[in-house]
């Protein structure tokens, strides 16, 4: 990382200032940790008080300075230096100071944040998830009456394989509560203009169309089924090192990920296949 940091300084003297003959700049400005900058600019030098003056005055200016970077420097490779130095007189007694300083080293990643960013991320997915789940369960289970093995409901087994399946829920959600707010509305129709067997047949159509749709864009067979994993791109990582991490191809990376532009920070479905 590089940055300019500018400042301007006024120094006021004691007398007038007719020619300034010498000037320089130095300083002792260091890190006392990963962000903040503390020390000196040390402007010295000579002026007349009047141009066809003989006699040169010294002057001497200790100016502090205070920096607070929002980024985390490696203190190892961490420098901080003038870049560039001008003045200009403002009036008779007045001199004004333009510095830049140059701060640079290596930025130190948080990944700790990052991983707990992860972490809530997949914690938010799950609670929608769930919602979704219960909301589906409470409304379109129709069992018939006196069965009490769960087994019996369709919706039920839908649920349950609903569950083995980390689905992309950004993409899902909506379309899933606004067909089954649809259905709700047209089997309470067909409930009260046909008989209960009539009704339990369609419903038992509808929720197969259902379960079709939850798990369209997967293509498990019927002895394994996928899990899915969001994975947020860090520095320096590359999809090797992804396809190496997850031990999957980057054909099948491609079946679910746009990888034409990988940056940082972006977010990569990862699915993995169990028996």
């Amino acid at each position: 990382m590089k940055k300019t940091i500018s400042f301007k300084k006024n120094l006021e003297f004691p007398t007038m200032i007719g020619e300034v003959t010498a000037i320089s700049l130095d300083h002792n400005l260091k890190f006392i940790d990963e962000n903040n900058i503390t020390g000196d600019l040390k402007v010295t030098g000579r002026y007349k008080m009047t141009e066809a003056s003989r006699l040169e005055e010294n002057f001497d200016y200790q100016l502090p300075v205070e920096i607070i970077l929002t980024e985390k420097l490696d203190l190892e490779t961490a420098k901080v230096d003038i870049e560039d130095f001008y003045y200009e007189l403002e009036n008779d007694d007045t001199m004004n100071c333009y510095i830049d300083v140059k701060v640079e080293g290596v930025e130190i990643v948080d990944t700790l944040d990052d991983e707990n960013d992860d972490v809530r991320e997949l914690e938010e997915v799950d609670i929608v998830k769930q919602k979704v789940v219960d909301e589906i369960k409470e409304d379109r289970c129709i069992e018939e009456e006196g069965t009490e093995d769960k087994k019996d409901c369709p919706t039920s087994l839908a649920l349950e394989q609903f569950s083995n399946n980390e689905v992309e829920v950004e993409k899902n959600i909506t379309n899933i509560l606004d067909t089954s707010r649809e259905q709700d509305e047209e089997q309470k129709q067909e409930m009260e203009n046909n008989e209960m067997t009539k009704v339990e047949k369609e419903t038992q159509t509808n929720i197969n169309q259902e379960v079709g749709s939850l798990f369209s864009s997967f293509k498990d067979s019927d002895e394994t089924f996928a899990t899915y994993s969001v994975y947020i791109l860090r520095q320096e990582e590359t999809i090797q090192t992804v396809i190496e991490k997850y031990h999957t191809t980057k054909e099948e990376l491609e079946k679910y990920n746009d990888l034409t532009n990988l940056t940082i920070g972006t977010k990569l479905i990862i699915p993995t296949f169990n028996e």
